[in-house]
């Protein structure tokens, strides 16, 4: 049958670093990338009782030069995760890197060219090699950061104030939501309030998101009389794309995560504890992203679409989903393409406290790209990560009650691979 695995593909082991900067970040400080990436893989290989020597091949994937500085990154690393002389390759998909990593995997599994594979995604968007060693590393600028994104799309648009990620990605598609839906600036303002505590929530219960402080403790040490003040103070956080403020964006951050995906036989050989790939959609389309309405991309709706259609499963059968959230108000509405949440509902649930890990939707409960930070190559591998957690029940403090069975997780690799994988019980 067309469009479906015809073998049964699970992911076996997951690891991730915590998230933040190489230069300040308890966990992170001191330690080299190519250290905080082997970390993530060595986390990964044992929890799928494997060892570096086990596998196949190994697939690489970093977005920014600047990372890394290594042309030859799969060869590069090799020796620091153990997998020398297997068969490796560096790629590239931005930020839905790691888990468009994870469908090449599973095509290469299925075709029965290889049993076992690792995914690897890392990054550094807070630091930069420091000259030419390729261990000392400097902090990056935020400008420098978001020039060398916007060159990482199509050099046609990535030039300094011609296209802008922040209008385009946030303020545009806010004010669309707002007028299609009939929301007030002012309820708009307030249901993204609402969804930032909710990730702030989500990432004070993580011990390896970036931050790590809940919205009413940053007011408090702030000296704000509520969250809600500090929200809408203009020194704390400033409209960036009005309607839409700092907090609603993506935190930039360093990391690495890594995945074992396998056979299923093998897997539970290994004793470890799988969770099906049952389905994966890609598609991908150059600037501009949208049409007349900035609310409904449709390289997003097709991605979805064929990871559902492969998996066989309607949006009613979701139990946790991750949509790709740099942007919040984009989140939203891409969780209410997929069906999970009811259109222009969204910012109402909310509100309501139905996203939260305790709530009747729960999404995102590592903290999303906001509170537990976002390491574009290795985000997607963070997003998958967490949703394997939920499924095992180890997720700790924001355990969702009734473990997920089925899970679904949606990426942008920027600009722009939608991406969306569909993840399930063995």
């Amino acid at each position: 049958m067309r469009n479906r695995l015809k073998e049964e593909i699970v992911i076996s082991g997951v690891g991730c670093s915590r998230f933040g900067d190489l230069l300040e970040t308890p966990g992170l400080k001191g330690l080299s990338l190519q250290e905080v990436t082997a970390n993530a893989v060595r986390e990964a290989l044992d929890d799928a009782g494997l060892s570096g020597q086990d596998l196949d091949a190994v697939y690489v994937g970093n977005a920014m030069v600047h990372s890394s500085q290594l042309p030859g990154t799969y060869s590069q690393l090799s020796k620091w995760i153990g997998a020398e002389l297997k068969s490796g390759v560096h790629f590239d998909a931005q930020c839905s890197t790691t888990n468009v990593g994870a469908a090449l995997a599973a095509m290469s599994i299925a075709s029965g060219v290889y049993d076992t594979v690792l995914v690897v995604g890392f990054e550094t968007t807070r630091t930069k090699v420091k000259g030419f060693s390729p261990y000392e590393r400097e902090a990056l600028q935020h400008k420098e950061t978001w020039l060398w994104t916007d060159m990482a799309v199509n050099q046609a648009y990535g030039v300094p104030q011609g296209y802008d990620i922040f209008s385009t990605y946030n303020g545009l598609v806010a004010l669309g939501y707002c007028r299609k839906y009939g929301l007030s600036i002012e309820d708009y303002d307030k249901g993204m309030f609402e969804l930032c505590r909710t990730r702030r929530l989500h990432g004070s219960m993580n011990p390896k998101a970036n931050i790590q402080q809940t919205m009413e403790d940053k007011a408090s040490e702030l000296g704000f009389s509520s969250s809600y003040e500090m929200w809408q103070s203009d020194e704390v956080n400033p409209f960036v794309a009005w309607p839409s403020r700092l907090m609603s964006l993506v935190t930039i951050a360093d990391g690495a995560s890594a995945m074992v995906l396998t056979r299923a036989d093998i897997a539970r050989a290994n004793k470890s504890q799988p969770v099906q790939l049952k389905g994966f959609g890609i598609s991908y389309r150059d600037l501009p992203w949208y049409d007349e309405d900035p609310t409904l991309w449709d390289f997003d709706r097709r991605s979805a679409t064929q990871a559902m259609e492969m998996a066989d499963i309607k949006a009613t059968d979701i139990n946790y989903l991750h949509t790709h959230d740099c942007s919040h108000i984009s989140g939203i509405c891409t969780a209410e393409m997929i069906g999970y949440l009811p259109s222009g509902k969204g910012l109402a649930a909310a509100r309501d406290g139905e996203l939260r890990y305790d709530g009747k939707r729960p999404m995102s409960t590592h903290g999303g790209r906001h509170a537990f930070g976002h390491a574009w190559a290795a985000s997607a591998g963070s997003d998958t990560y967490e949703a394997v957690l939920q499924m095992r029940g180890m997720a700790g403090k924001r355990q969702i009650p009734k473990r997920p069975e089925i899970s679904v997780i949606h990426t942008h690799g920027y600009a722009m691979i939608g991406t969306t994988i569909v993840l399930g019980g063995v």
